[in-house]
């Protein structure tokens, strides 16, 4: 499955190489890898090098490490999380700006308001206002908190749902859990008009007007960035001024 290293940088190789595995499907989600010193030697490469990728690997979620008796180094099941972390860490560098985040965010969501208009069930549109009950009792008795913000993301995650494309909902958890960790990194203001917004946005789908439920999210999700960008630039003077 694996050849011997014959470069430099031995542990991108490495990586390479497992990638490649389990893109062909030779490795599988709980395949176990080799044991490190046996890595090495199938590699041609330090124990160093070895480590270096599973690191590499496992910061990327591909891998995992389980201690103990049976443990070892696993391929993982997919993790959408990762595809979030890695974009916020790109947003944070500035390789990505907010308007880019915005645009994705905006037309993704149209496309899945599309689909929800012609595929949700009565049980999907009974989840959805469910959602938003749950959503405005959270926020009559919480102020703060990852829970607080957990509450306002949790409702694109169950829209995406009533798509009935498993795709499309990792797609939208990533870039609502982007939305989340901004929210949770400024502390969310009071959003009293939320509750409004969605249930005007429900019943406009439920009427198959599903353009002005298009319009009605894109304008909302527009005016939440505007209040993200606010806070954090507000957040980076404050530092400055400390």
């Amino acid at each position: 499955m694996f050849t011997r290293v014959r470069t430099r940088r031995g542990f991108e190789y490495i990586s390479e190489q497992i990638r490649e595995a389990v893109a062909a499907g030779k490795l599988t989600p709980g395949s176990r890898l080799p044991a490190e010193r046996e890595m090495a030697e199938i590699f041609g490469v330090s124990r160093q090098g070895v480590r270096e990728a599973l690191r590499g690997l496992e910061m990327s979620g591909l891998v995992e490490s389980r201690p103990g008796v049976a443990g070892g180094v696993f391929i993982r099941n997919g993790d959408i999380r990762v595809v979030g972390r890695a974009v916020t860490d790109l947003v944070a560098l500035g390789a990505l700006s907010a308007e880019s985040l915005l645009e994705a965010r905006v037309l993704l969501t149209s496309d899945v308001i599309r689909l929800v208009g012609s595929r949700a069930t009565d049980e999907d549109y009974a989840e959805l206002e469910a959602e938003v009950d749950a959503f405005e009792e959270h926020h009559s008795r919480s102020t703060a908190g990852s829970s607080r913000t957990s509450s306002i993301t949790n409702f694109y995650s169950v829209l995406a749902e009533a798509t009935h494309n498993e795709v499309l909902v990792m797609l939208m958890d990533s870039l609502t859990g982007i939305v989340q960790r901004r929210l949770n990194n400024i502390g969310p203001e009071p959003l009293t008009d939320v509750t409004a917004m969605r249930r005007r946005f429900l019943q406009l789908l439920r009427d198959g007007r599903v353009e002005s439920a298009v319009e009605e999210m894109a304008h909302h999700l527009a005016r939440v960035e505007r209040r993200l960008i606010s806070a954090e630039e507000a957040k980076v003077a404050e530092r400055k001024m400390g």
